[in-house]
C-alpha cells in the first residue's frame, strides 16, 4: 500500500498506546519492540503468498531476517498455517519437516500459531510471527540512520524474485537460457537468510533492512522514509547477478525493485570496519550510496535523477501476467 494511505487509513486504528512499546507502527519499519522491565522483545509477522514451492523455507527466513535487523536473536516462532481442501497428509507433512529443519538451522523454537483447511485456496498460506530478543544499547532502528552513512548491500539485487521466477517458469526459461541456467536461479533460494550478516555487523550500523517487497530501492526508501533523510544512490555500483540480470531482461522488470530477500540494506558510519567483516566472513557486500540531508536522488553515470518510489513489487506484475 501507498504510504500515505497506511497514514491516513490505517494509523489511526491501532488500538490503545502502551508505555511498553518502545517501536510501534510506522512506515519502513518491520517490527515492534517491547520493554518488559529492561528487556526488549522484538516482534515481526509475515504472510507468505507469492511462493509455490520452497513456502516452509520462505516462511521461516522472511520473518527471522526482519527481527535480527533489529539486532535482536531469534528466539521462536508461531505460525499460522491456511491449508488447501486438496492438500494431501504427506504434503502436510513434507511442509512442518521443512519448517522444522530450517528454524532449528537458527536455533529458533516454534511455539505455537494456529492449523485450519480453507475452502479456496490452491497453494498454502503461511503467516510467520517471528519473536527476538536485543539488549536497549544494541537496539537498531529503521529510524537510526544520520546524515553521511554509507549504504552498503550484500549479495546482489533480485535475489528472492530470481528464484521464485525460476521455479515458476521454469519451463519457459529453460527454452530460452537451458536447463543450468534454470537450477543455478533456482538455487537463489538458499541465498535469502540474512542472519549471518545481521548479527556480524549489528555492532557498527546505524540502521538495517531486509530488501523484501519492493526490492533494493524499495528498502532503501523505507529507511528513507523512516529516518526523514534523503540519499544518493550510485546505480552503477549496484551489482546484479548474472541469472538475475537475464531474468529481468526477459520478463521486461526492474531489478531494483524486484523482492530481494537476502540482501541485507545497511547504513553505517563505519564503512572501512563493516566491509572487512563482511569480507572477512566471505560475504559480497558493495557500496552502493548515501544518507543526505534532502532529496532522495540516483546517480547514473554522470547524471542525477530524482527517486521516484514504486509501491508494487516486479514480481506481481510477472505473477499476475501468468
Amino acid at each position: 500500500m501507498d504510504p500515505e494511505i497506511l497514514k491516513r487509513d490505517i494509523f489511526p486504528y491501532l488500538g490503545k498506546k502502551r508505555k511498553e512499546v518502545i517501536l510501534r507502527a510506522e512506515i519502513g519499519e518491520d517490527s515492534a519492540v517491547l520493554d518488559f522491565d529492561g528487556e526488549l522483545a522484538v516482534f515481526s509477522v509475515d504472510p507468505i503468498t507469492g511462493a509455490g514451492e520452497n513456502v516452509g523455507y520462505f516462511a521461516v527466513n522472511v520473518s527471522i531476517n526482519d527481527v535480527v535487523t533489529n539486532g535482536a536473536e531469534p528466539l521462536a516462532l508461531m505460525i499460522s498455517a491456511l491449508l488447501p481442501e486438496k492438500m494431501k497428509e504427506e504434503e502436510i507433512v513434507s511442509l512442518m519437516k521443512e519448517i522444522h529443519k530450517t528454524a532449528s538451522s537458527f536455533g529458533v523454537e516454534v511455539v505455537g500459531g494456529h492449523t485450519e483447511v480453507t475452502k479456496g485456496l490452491v497453494f498454502p498460506i503461511l503467516t510467520t510471527f517471528a519473536i527476538g530478543k536485543v539488549s536497549k544499547d544494541k537496539l537498531l532502528t529503521s529510524s537510526s540512520s544520520s546524515p553521511g552513512d554509507t549504504i552498503i548491500i550484500t549479495k546482489g539485487v533480485g535475489i528472492e524474485g530470481t528464484a521464485i521466477l525460476a521455479s515458476t517458469f521454469s519451463s519457459e526459461l529453460e527454452k530460452i537460457y537451458g536447463k543450468d541456467f534454470v537450477e543455478r536461479a533456482k538455487e537463489y533460494l538458499y541465498r535469502i537468510s540474512v542472519v549471518k550478516e545481521a548479527l556480524l555487523v549489528r555492532d557498527y550500523a546505524s540502521s538495517m533492512h531486509d530488501a523484501t517487497e519492493g526490492g533494493i530501492y524499495g528498502a532503501i526508501y523505507e529507511l528513507s522514509y523512516a529516518s526523514g533523510l534523503g540519499f544518493i544512490i550510485y546505480e552503477d555500483s549496484i551489482p546484479i547477478p548474472p541469472e538475475t540480470k537475464k531474468i529481468c531482461e526477459y520478463f521486461h522488470i526492474n531489478p531494483y525493485f524486484l523482492i530481494s530477500s537476502g540482501t541485507l540494506i545497511i547504513t553505517t558510519p563505519h564503512r572501512e570496519e563493516v566491509l572487512n567483516i563482511l569480507k572477512n566472513n566471505n560475504i559480497e557486500a558493495w557500496p552502493v550510496g548515501v544518507m543526505i540531508e534532502g532529496d532522495m536522488r540516483i546517480k547514473r553515470g554522470d547524471r542525477e535523477f530524482p527517486f521516484v518510489p514504486q509501491t508494487r513489487d516486479e514480481l506481481w506484475k510477472i505473477l499476475e501476467r501468468g
